[in-house]
């Protein structure tokens, strides 16, 4: 996912929310592999970290669109 990004879905909110937080813990200690995360519902979306955070939105706002 260096440059892309990944939708995932679960069967539950609180699946997708324990995996973004899963993510986000490995990320808060190898920032290296940080991303965007994004979650709605049972539907996580994962944006590369080289996007702008402006790039980074768009995919959040079409996500709550």
């Amino acid at each position: 996912m260096e440059r892309g990004g990944s939708v995932e879905v679960f069967p539950d909110e609180a699946g997708a929310k324990a995996r973004m937080d899963f993510i986000q813990s490995v990320a808060k200690n190898l920032p290296a592999v940080g991303e965007y995360d994004y979650l709605k519902g049972p539907v996580l979306v994962r944006v590369s970290r080289f996007l702008t955070p402006n790039q980074a939105k768009e995919y959040e706002a079409a996500l709550n669109g």
